[in-house]
């Protein structure tokens, strides 16, 4: 019984091979090959967008859902800084000083942050809140013109990325006081 089914099988496979033979040979319209070619790089970036872009946009939407409550606790506003400003205000400092300060700041933490250990779940979460705290104050700073306000925000800058530097140096604290521990020594 198997083998008349096979045979019968074999014998359509051969017909249909034969009048696939049998068929003029057509040359494809003009241009073909490259519409073809651009549907399919067309498909291969759409089906890329979705794999990438949907879900890191997924993932900005829970941080950004998780950093909602913290934003009441944002930086103070230019404006109200200037209007809590001391009857007779001291001599603004230096703002060139302050953003070189800020600069070096800056490097410090991305060189932590490279070389550094990771960080926890907690810490992580502490240091994106900082980062967009200090990105809140980068645009207080692109719009202001007042030296006095530009120099409170640097200085607020500059505490920040401290607190950044710190919390990403304590990963490395525990790190270096669990191999002392190791050895029999603990580093103060």
């Amino acid at each position: 019984m198997h083998d008349r089914l096979d045979r019968q099988r074999m014998n359509e496979d051969a017909a249909l091979a034969a009048a696939l033979r049998a068929l003029p040979a057509a040359d494809p319209p003009d241009g073909g090959w490259q519409r073809l070619a651009a549907r399919i790089a067309h498909a291969r970036r759409r089906r890329t967008w979705l794999r990438v872009a949907l879900p890191a946009a997924l993932a900005a939407g829970v941080v950004l859902a998780a950093w909602l409550p913290q934003l009441h606790r944002a930086p103070v506003s230019v404006h109200a800084l200037t209007q809590r400003a001391a009857p007779h205000p001291a001599p603004a400092p230096d703002v060139a000083a302050l953003r070189a300060h800020s600069q070096r700041l800056q490097d410090w933490v991305r060189t932590l942050a490279r070389d550094g250990a990771p960080l926890d779940d907690a810490a992580l979460a502490d240091a994106v809140a900082l980062q967009d705290r200090i990105g809140l104050i980068d645009l207080q700073l692109s719009a202001t013109h007042d030296p006095a306000a530009s120099a409170a925000l640097w200085q607020q800058r500059n505490a920040l990325l401290q607190r950044l530097g710190l919390l990403r140096l304590q990963p490395s604290t525990v790190a270096m006081q669990t191999r002392g521990a190791r050895k029999g020594t603990m580093l103060l």
